[in-house]
């Protein structure tokens, strides 16, 4: 706009110009605040990721512990179902071996669907077991890094260089903390692996692990004394081989080859 002329008193003045006030931008105050925002959600999302990892963790723990639970379940049932045959067997002469054998092929059907528990235990082992080891590696890096951090502080300390006192604090409880937390889940790591261990023992021996032996180990003892009153020492090697033998020739189990041999001998 030009400027005005004015005259007063034969003076010849111009007219000021009236200051300029320049709008605010609200969009560089948003940007800031957003700026802001942004930053304080990126301090977050570091967080986060431990505290989904704690969760994850804890979640797979205890998916494990239920389907280790339900295994030993379904193994406890199948030798229950042993004992209650079993203790048929030795009570009822009547029962042959052709009946008990079609009765313990139901028995194995019911060690074939342990079997594939355990597998999927397993499998559910070697997920954790990878989990434990993502978070010792992390846990493992932090704590050198934090280490190499505090040992720096000192080193500047010593030299007499000007350190933040509370970044040193924090470290020194930090570093004591990373410590014990690793040694805990080095810990839980060896227990899930002696645990895969002990998982894949029992898919290889299902039948001793499923197996009822109380009864036919009282039995062998029973008939032991018997024989032994009768003929002497050397008749327990007889004995045994007795069982062995009709175990292996009728395809069942030493279990009910000893009740078998033990209904006979009753009956002499």
């Amino acid at each position: 706009m030009p400027k005005r002329i004015i005259i007063k008193g034969g003076e010849v003045t111009e007219e000021k110009e009236a200051p300029v006030i320049e709008p605010v931008r609200t969009e560089e105050k948003t940007e800031d605040v957003k700026s802001i925002e942004t930053a304080i959600e990126e301090v977050s999302i570091v967080k986060t990721p431990l505290l989904e990892e704690d969760r994850e963790i804890s979640e797979a723990e205890i998916d494990v512990e239920t389907a280790f639970e339900a295994l030993k379940k379904k193994i406890e049932e199948i030798k229950t179902r042993e004992k209650v045959t079993q203790q048929k067997f030795r009570d009822q002469p009547d029962m042959s071996i052709a009946i008990l054998k079609k009765i313990l092929q139901k028995w194995d059907l019911l060690r074939e669907e342990v079997r594939k528990s355990v597998t999927e235990v397993i499998d559910k082992c070697r997920r954790l077991k990878a989990m434990y080891e993502a978070k010792f590696s992390r846990l493992e890096e932090e704590l050198y890094f934090n280490q190499i951090e505090l040992d720096t502080l000192r080193e500047l300390e010593e030299q007499g260089e000007p350190i933040s006192i509370s970044k040193k604090e924090e470290l020194e409880k930090t570093v004591p903390e990373l410590v014990k937390e690793l040694a805990k889940t080095d810990e839980r790591h060896k227990e899930i692996d002696a645990k895969i261990e002990q998982l894949k023992g029992m898919n290889d021996n299902i039948y001793e692990v499923t197996a009822y032996k109380e009864l036919a180990v009282k039995l062998f003892e029973e008939m032991a004394a018997i024989v032994q009153e009768r003929r002497g020492e050397e008749a327990l090697p007889a004995l045994r081989a007795q069982i062995d033998s009709i175990a292996q020739r009728e395809g069942i189990p030493r279990e009910y080859a000893t009740i078998y041999v033990y209904r006979k001998l009753l009956r002499k």
